[in-house]
């Protein structure tokens, strides 16, 4: 049962339940805490219940518009996965990746690189292990083991205090400290996993343990997660109508390796004086191979069109035949990758305070390596002559791919035809030192002064080799000699009869064949780029209270210093680019009544662009002839938001709200927005550059509602978010849609729990989107889509609970789309149905 008793119009109970938050970005005084702690008793819930009821009081005294999700043991996150967890807040939505789990996260209908992702207030460094994923500064939130998080805080109005980056909003992930922990506090697990489309099963394991001294002065953490899960895609791909034409069956196949580990040591010596050293890795083996059984039209409709008979429909972009028959044999793609990536974070955190003041100082560092380990692209082909496709891309929900002449699932027919290695490499490192003052005060309302300074040191570097081998190391060679089985494709996304047992090589196989025959390997000077960013932001911040009112009013100061080091052909050059902003915020919540609290927010914001667009160096995919270049000269996304907002607590444990929201956007990127046909190395490529938006405009409400009573407990939250680019297209302004929108998106979940048993169920759904493709590149507009998830945990005794958990129950496959009036199929995926079973002992 919950003792929490509420102390209405109380500044000090806002700030108290602010600081057991953790925001470890803000200089907070001890003092304030214990003042602030005699106002309001400890929450003492378990379990759903105790998690949600903290999640509840977090954004109920909070001073700016925060949802939180908490984990009221260790080991006791709502969801196995931290970014699924999020999409329940209202305004959240998530992308599944390659292997179906949650990743990237988009706040308020913007593209997830706009959404901010911090730890204990600090940025995360990420380089991402797709050969075609862009280098951005969004994290995936699969990388976090929940065990290891404490809270997650999403913040959709800033702080002056907070860093600035976050145009969507704030990610803030909590970590757990030995002194707030009972001493000897243990816990361990193993779970099992198995995935419905999938051969095998994952597995994982994790060890967390704290202890302090009877003082407790000092005390430290240590955690060790490892987690090994299994993904399997089926697809249906169709590029018909892009620059670089082709279609394929295709499966995609990745076994995952995850190792996190966190320590934590932290002495304090008195009340006054405390120091926290944290040190967190993470390390992703992320191996992975696609396979695509291929019609290739290439970049030239006129040519390919010659050779197809029948064609009666034909894109409306490029003009490639979308139908009929073509003269010409099916090409078996491989594309196998040693992708990993591996991020670390340590910082060293002091706090002191005195009679009238508090000071916190922290200097740290946070860096990730990796890549994709070396794209292995080998292609097969049949020698068999008179070979022909029947083919129909322009279908709505499928695509005919049907080779004739040919057997698809026969390794011995299918020779080496071509094979090459490009390696892409990435780092991303931010060295940063800050420095807080937070002052008492009595002026008026305004009971507290926060100041402070940071500096932070930013660098990305991302290059490609292209491997050289030994000559005539394809010749002789078939499917046969790396031979795994076969597809078994589901049939997403297929129509007629387009083979599904096509023959399968074992990715492992191939990248040992080619490593054993590599004989050296060239840097590709027009693929080599180094971002530099010297960032420094002072702030001063205002917090204020009265008898039915709170808030803070604050403006911080930024300054970017930007330059690339890249090569003109076999010359180094370097670009340089600078701006600043200032960026005003206020936050106000007033208490209208007992249980009624009207918010009032306004800010502008900024986020710097990816590391793509600013590289001024070309990155060439041979696969789909596309150069993508950048320029440091870009401009931030820029926007001013504001927003306005009812909740109404009817119950200690219950919430209905309604706040709507605006985003004047006065500067965004448009992946893209340049493309050009250029010869490169003697063959056509598409050259791939973004374009300065002119703005635009964010707009919408956010509903929810949640409610306990006794054993049982449910929620619901729905989001309308309606936006709009402006772009100039030759002369004239048009308006684009803003990538990652979803005009609605709502959650439904319901849970019921005793002492003996607790169950959850969740379906979470959006709408229609414009995002990045999963398949070859550029943008694509997603269909509407929906995934029913659910769990239940047997607390077998007080130390042991036993769970089952399921994603994607109803096995939902996703759908894009070309975003021209051409609305036929570009890709269907199919991850399959993910079920958990897991075991945990605390003590």
């Amino acid at each position: 049962m919950s003792t929490k008793t509420f102390k209405k119009g109380v500044l000090a109970s806002s700030i108290a339940l602010i600081i057991a938050g953790g925001v470890s970005s803000q200089a907070m005084a001890a003092d304030e805490t214990k003042s602030a702690n005699k106002e309001i008793e400890v929450i003492q819930v378990t379990g759903i219940r105790g998690s949600l009821k903290e999640a509840l009081n977090q954004k109920r005294f909070s001073d700016a518009v925060v949802d939180s999700i908490s984990a009221e043991d260790i080991g006791k996150f709502p969801d196995r996965n931290i970014a699924e967890s999020l999409q329940r807040i209202p305004g959240i939505t998530i992308a599944r990746n390659f292997a179906g789990e949650g990743g990237n996260v988009s706040i308020r209908g913007t593209n997830p690189e706009l959404t901010l992702v911090t730890m204990n207030g600090n940025y995360l460094a990420s380089t991402g292990w797709f050969s075609q994923q862009p280098a951005s500064r969004s994290f995936d939130m699969d990388l976090l083991p929940p065990e290891l998080v404490a809270g997650v805080d999403v913040y959709k109005s800033p702080m002056a205090s907070l860093d600035e980056g976050g145009v969507g909003g704030t990610v803030a992930v909590r970590t757990r400290k030995p002194l707030d922990l009972e001493a000897n506090t243990l816990y361990l697990s193993a779970e099992v996993q198995n995935n419905s489309i999938a051969d095998g099963n994952g597995k994982g394991a994790t060890a967390f343990y704290s202890w302090k001294n009877d003082n407790e002065t000092f005390g430290l953490l240590g955690s060790l997660s490892t987690l090994e899960s299994i993904g399997l895609a089926h697809k249906a791909e169709n590029y018909m109508d892009d620059g670089w034409a082709g279609a394929g069956i295709s499966e995609f196949k990745q076994d995952r390796k995850r190792t996190a580990y966190d320590l934590t040591l932290q002495y304090a010596p008195s009340d006054d004086l405390s120091m926290n050293l944290h040190y967190f890795g993470v390390d992703l083996d992320a191996a992975n191979t696609n396979q695509n059984y291929l019609i290739i039209a290439g970049t030239d409709p006129a040519g390919f069109n010659a050779n197809v008979t029948g064609a009666t429909k034909f894109g409306p972009v490029n003009g490639f035949a979308l139908n009929g028959q073509y003269a010409g044999a099916a090409f078996d793609d491989t594309n196998s990758r040693n992708a990993e990536t591996d991020t670390r974070v340590i910082t060293y955190e002091v706090e002191y305070s005195g009679d009238t003041y508090s000071i916190n100082a922290k200097i740290g560092n946070t860096k990730a390596t990796g890549g994709d380990g070396g794209n292995y692209n080998v292609g097969w082909v049949s020698g068999n002559a008179n070979q022909s496709i029947d083919f129909d891309m322009s279908g709505h929900n499928s695509m005919l791919l049907s080779p004739n002449n040919t057997d698809a699932s026969n390794h011995a027919e299918y020779n080496m035809n071509n094979a090459s290695v490009v390696a892409g490499d990435r780092e991303d490192e931010e060295t940063f030192a800050q420095f807080d003052v937070n002052f008492d005060v009595d002026l008026g309302p305004v009971s507290s002064i926060k100041t402070g300074a940071k500096l932070r040191d930013h660098e990305f570097t991302s290059f490609n080799k292209k491997w050289q081998f030994q000559d005539g190391f394809t010749d002789g060679l078939t499917k046969a000699n790396f031979a795994d089985g076969h597809f078994d494709h589901s049939g997403v996304g297929l129509s007629g009869d387009s083979p599904t047992a096509v023959a399968r090589v074992n990715g492992d196989q191939v990248r040992a064949y080619m490593d054993s025959v590599k004989t050296g390997e060239t840097l590709l000077k027009d693929s080599f780029g180094i971002i530099k960013e010297d960032i420094f932001a002072a702030y001063v911040q205002g917090d204020f209270s009265g008898d039915d009112y709170r808030g803070n009013i604050g403006l911080r100061y930024v300054k970017t210093e930007t330059s690339a080091d890249f090569f003109l052909g076999d010359t180094p050059a370097t670009e340089e680019s600078d701006y600043a902003d200032w960026l005003p915020s206020f936050n106000l919540a007033v208490n209208l009544d007992t249980d009624l609290i009207l918010r009032v927010s306004a800010a502008k914001v900024i986020s710097r662009p990816n590391y793509s667009f600013l590289n001024p160096a070309a990155s060439v995919n041979e696969t789909t002839k596309r150069i993508t270049k950048g320029s440091v000269q870009l401009d931030p996304y820029r926007a001013n938001q504001y927003d306005i907002g009812l909740e109404w607590y009817f119950n200690e444990e219950s919430l209905v709200s309604a706040t709507l929201f605006s985003k004047d956007i006065s500067s965004f990127i448009i992946a893209g927005a340049n493309e050009s046909r250029i010869t490169y190395q003697g063959e056509e490529y598409i050259l791939s550059e973004p374009g300065q938006g002119l703005g635009g405009q964010l707009e919408g409400i956010e509903l929810q509602y949640q409610q306990q009573m006794g054993e049982f407990g449910w929620s619901a939250n729905l989001t309308y978010t309606d936006g709009f680019g402006l772009q100039d297209t030759g002369g004239e302004v048009e308006k684009v849609p803003l990538a990652g929108m979803s005009k609605v998106s709502y959650n439904l979940s319901a849970f019921y729990e005793n002492d003996l048993v607790s169950t959850r169920i969740a379906y979470t759904y959006r709408d229609e989107f414009i995002a990045q493709s999963t398949g070859i590149g550029g943008n694509t507009g997603w269909d509407a889509h929906g995934f029913l998830d659910a769990n239940v945990t047997w607390h077998a005794t007080d130390s042991i609970d036993v769970s089952l958990e399921a994603t994607n129950i109803l096995e939902e496959t996703t759908t894009q789309r070309f975003v021209s009036e051409f609305d036929a199929m570009r890709l269907a995926a199919e991850n399959g149905r993910n079920v958990y079973l897991k075991v945990s002992y605390r003590l």
